[in-house]
């Protein structure tokens, strides 16, 4: 391989790396506040115009299109430590709640509402050798009684569940779940370790909780923006299990 082709394959990685850190930004984008993304498209432009360089020049100017990849790397970086870097950056693990009350798809509603009142909670996950099957709330138990005419105690919990379970990892950041609520349009993510076993619960309430005592404007910021995306209704319909 000639000496041009290695200086051109860094060149291309280097790009390819900005471009990466630039998409796992982007997702979390919703969460800023209006001069973070201000910032954030005068930093997408600068990307797209070296982008088109790289592209236009080939060879040519390597070492000055290297200095301004390195030069923007930095400032992404910069960027996301600046925007991010209070609170959201931390781990969901910190803040999950551990003891987690679960009951099984064989179950009625009646055990889940009784799960639900004495552990003073809104949503009692259902699994299955210990791994998330589904989620079952109290919305869940109000309307399958109403529009079956039926008590707690003759619906089995696996008819009403709701199956399409979003979760996340402990270690997530709060911003990636702050997100994913928001996209999904749910208040409380499961928390499952590598093996899909269930570990915990993140509820929207954990974060503000967290946020109100550690006085964090940034993590205060994206929770209005996620309750902002809530207020919209579930990302599509759901039978009896909206969250």
């Amino acid at each position: 391989m000639s000496i041009k082709n290695d200086v051109e394959n860094i060149k291309n990685q280097a790009l390819t790396q900005l471009t990466k850190l630039r998409d796992e930004t982007k997702v979390r984008l919703h969460l800023l506040s209006l001069d973070a993304r201000k910032r954030w498209d005068e930093l997408e432009a600068a990307l797209l115009n070296l982008e088109q360089r790289t592209t236009q020049e080939g060879e040519k100017g390597s070492d000055v299109l290297n200095e301004s990849i390195d030069k923007l790397r930095q400032a992404f970086a910069d960027f996301i430590n600046s925007q991010l870097s209070s609170g959201l950056l931390s781990n969901v693990r910190a803040l999950a709640t551990t003891q987690v009350h679960t009951c099984s798809a064989e179950d009625s509603l009646a055990r889940a509402a009784e799960l639900m009142w004495e552990h003073d909670c809104g949503v009692v996950p259902v699994t299955q050798d210990s791994r998330v099957v589904g989620l079952v709330t109290d919305r869940d138990i109000c309307m399958a009684t109403y529009t079956q005419g039926r008590p707690p105690a003759e619906i089995r919990v696996g008819d009403v569940m709701s199956k399409g379970v979003h979760a996340c990892s402990p270690d997530d950041s709060v911003a990636s779940a702050l997100s994913q609520m928001a996209a999904k349009r749910v208040r409380r993510l499961p928390v499952i370790d590598s093996d899909g076993r269930l570990i915990g619960i993140l509820a929207l309430a954990d974060v503000a909780r967290w946020a109100r005592s550690s006085s964090m404007p940034t993590v205060e910021t994206a929770l209005s923006n996620t309750l902002g995306e809530l207020s919209k209704g579930p990302e599509q319909p759901r039978s009896m299990a909206a969250e």
